[in-house]
């Protein structure tokens, strides 16, 4: 099993862990300078994350306690998504799930590498407009509080730290800019 990868050659793979969310395998490699080495990378689902702007131009956030950092995160809607659904399919179902909201019209926003140099995980941003309010659902491991913020004062918090979540701020800039915010 030799392939290339780039500059680096795959001699083998092999599987370390996996669990309902992720998969972590370890590559035996030749690296770019030819030395033999070991690459460990983490392979978990894609996932959705949106921004869900209203009428009067504010963003749903989220306050949500995140189990790896240990600290509660100002964040966009997002979650994974699951086998057989489109991105789209899992940012309404999350939108739905943490906040209650539902959107009439959804614009993409590309999508970003969350942490290309360890992960294959790629976050799939969209605009929400046209927002219904409904119940939220969220899972058992979650627990969420929404948040209003006008998206200049979103931005502003993204500028200022306090906005840490690579898809949250990607997803702000990108939204900011598609409507000529930027």
């Amino acid at each position: 099993m030799s392939t290339r990868r780039g500059p680096w050659q795959l001699v083998a793979s092999r599987e370390v862990y996996r669990n309902p969310w992720l998969r972590l395998r370890e590559d035996t490699v030749i690296r770019p300078d030819g030395q033999p080495g070991v690459y460990g990378v983490v392979e978990p689902e894609d996932n959705a994350a949106i921004v869900a702007l209203d009428e009067q131009g504010r963003v749903a956030l989220v306050l949500e306690f995140v189990y790896p950092l240990g600290s509660t995160l100002l964040q966009a809607p997002s979650g994974a998504i699951h086998a057989g659904e489109t991105p789209l399919q899992a940012a309404q179902r999350e939108l739905a799930e943490e906040t209650g909201l539902r959107a009439a019209r959804w614009e993409p926003l590309g999508k970003v590498a969350l942490s290309g140099g360890i992960s294959t995980q790629l976050s799939h941003l969209f605009l929400a407009r046209q927002l219904a309010p409904g119940p939220p659902r969220p899972e058992g491991t979650e627990t969420l509080t929404l948040r209003w913020l006008p998206l200049p004062e979103a931005l502003a918090r993204a500028d200022a730290g306090e906005i840490l979540d690579a898809p949250s701020l990607v997803g702000l800039y990108r939204a900011a800019r598609y409507l000529g915010q930027l």
